[in-house]
């Protein structure tokens, strides 16, 4: 496995933006396969503010998918 540094608040972000860009269904799974063994409390913080930033713009679409994901995420990574 590759190393990666302590999650930081810029790291989420960026993290959140690619699984946001995500062109299709086998790019998410491998940017979560890749990356979920590093999300801890700061991306899930992160993703809460932005699905927040999503709903005050009034997209709740984006925000209930991107919610959705984290819910995914967070079983992966707490339930292995």
């Amino acid at each position: 496995m590759a190393s990666t540094p302590p999650m930081t608040v810029q790291y989420a972000q960026d993290l959140l933006r690619k699984i946001i860009n995500a062109k299709n269904g086998d790019e998410l799974h491998k940017i979560i396969s890749d990356n979920v063994m590093w999300c801890d409390g700061v991306f899930f913080a992160e993703l809460d503010n932005m699905v927040e930033e999503y709903r005050n713009r009034g997209d709740e679409t984006s925000a209930r998918k991107l919610k959705d994901v984290g819910d995914f995420m967070a079983r992966l990574r707490f339930m292995i």
